[in-house]
Order: C-alpha cells, then sequence, then structure tokens
C-alpha cells in the first residue's frame, strides 16, 4: 500500500475512535523511520523550491502563521494524549507526552519570534499587541 493510502487509512481508523497497533518497539521504530525517510527527499526538494521562491522577509510571513498554527495544534494534540495517558495511570507516557508538548511548545516561541522578524522595524520596535504564548504543562 502507498504511504499516502496508509496515512489516509489510520487516520480514518483514528476519526472514529479505532486505531492500528503494534506489537513491539522495534516495529513501532521501523514504521517512524518509513515515515520519516520514505518521502525525505521529496519532501526536502518540496520546501528548498518552495523556499528559494520567496523575495523578501514578508514573503516567509505566511507560512511561518501557518507553521505556527499547525504547531499549535500539535499542542493540544500532545496535551490531551498527555491527560489521557495520565487518566489511564501511565506515568512514563505522560511524562513523554508532557514533555513532548513543552518542547512544541518552545518551538512555538521561536516560530512567532520568526514571524514578527519578517516585519522590518518602522517604530520603536515596541509592539502594542500581547503575544499570545501557549502555558507549560506542569506536573
Amino acid at each position: 500500500m502507498p504511504n499516502a493510502l496508509i496515512r489516509f487509512f489510520l487516520f480514518s481508523l483514528a476519526f472514529i475512535g479505532r486505531s492500528w497497533a503494534y506489537e513491539s518497539v522495534d516495529q513501532v521504530r521501523e514504521v517512524i523511520a518509513k515515515n520519516a525517510f520514505d518521502s525525505l527527499p521529496e519532501r526536502a526538494q518540496k520546501h528548498a523550491k518552495g523556499a528559494a521562491g520567496l523575495t523578501d522577509s514578508y514573503a516567509l510571513q505566511p507560512g511561518l502563521i501557518h507553521l505556527h498554527d499547525e504547531l499549535h495544534d500539535v499542542w493540544h494534540y500532545l496535551s490531551a494524549l498527555g491527560d489521557r495517558a495520565n487518566q489511564l495511570g501511565n506515568a512514563t507516557l505522560t511524562d513523554d507526552l508532557f514533555d513532548a508538548a513543552n518542547s512544541v511548545r518552545d518551538v512555538l516561541v521561536h516560530v512567532a519570534d520568526a514571524a514578527e522578524a519578517t516585519v522590518p522595524c518602522r517604530f520603536d520596535g515596541q509592539p502594542t499587541a500581547t503575544r499570545y504564548e501557549v502555558p507549560p504543562i506542569n506536573r
């Protein structure tokens, strides 16, 4: 089955509350590596080609704002999974998920900084709006 078809199938299962589960750590590692590296050259080429067409810092802004939105969704997803793992009593999984969510939170800050840096300073450089920040997960 092609990788895109497998992802769609797994996404569809998740949508109805079902999922595919692997029986060993080796299987999990194998599928993560396969998903990450099977399309690596195509993804790298696609992003490099897209970035090469950007002409100034303003051109980076829409992509960075979109990326921030996607990462924010990932943060919510990891937080929800961490809460559920906690309810199920799996402390190690809870810690891993909350650590991942907090790492995404750190990335969100850097992506927001990058998006703001696309705007040349036209006044004091002091924005008037308060930046929204995702709260850290404290256990």
